[in-house]
């Protein structure tokens, strides 16, 4: 075996609770004074897709602590694979209403003597 450099394992400090928070608060990932919300979190369409736009223009810094990199990468997905199954359900929709089926019905009457 050669002197070549050997593996470094990365070791990945604790951080402080507040330093965490502050970092949501930055990814996004804290609203309302309160921590990123369980797992099942409802939220529009709208809501999400803005969120991620946010989420993905925070990791886009250079600046970013891997700590809240990681944290936004995880939403983000989480985000992405929510706002990609919504657009799946919807485009299913989409078919079965150009194939006529689950249309709003309508009656079309005769137009009035006054019109």
């Amino acid at each position: 075996m050669s002197d070549t450099a050997q593996p470094q394992a990365i070791m990945f400090e604790p951080t402080d609770e507040l330093e965490l928070r502050a970092g949501r608060r930055e990814l996004g990932l804290e609203r309302a004074g309160r921590a990123p919300a369980p797992a099942g979190e409802q939220i529009t369409f709208e809501q999400g897709y803005e969120e991620l736009k946010g989420i993905v223009a925070r990791l886009d810094d250079p600046e970013l602590p891997i700590h809240e990199m990681f944290e936004g990468f995880r939403r983000g997905k989480g985000l992405e694979k929510a706002l990609r199954t919504y657009l799946q359900e919807r485009e299913g929709e989409l078919v079965e209403l150009e194939e006529g089926n689950n249309l709003a019905e309508f009656e079309i009457v005769a137009p009035s003597a006054g019109a």
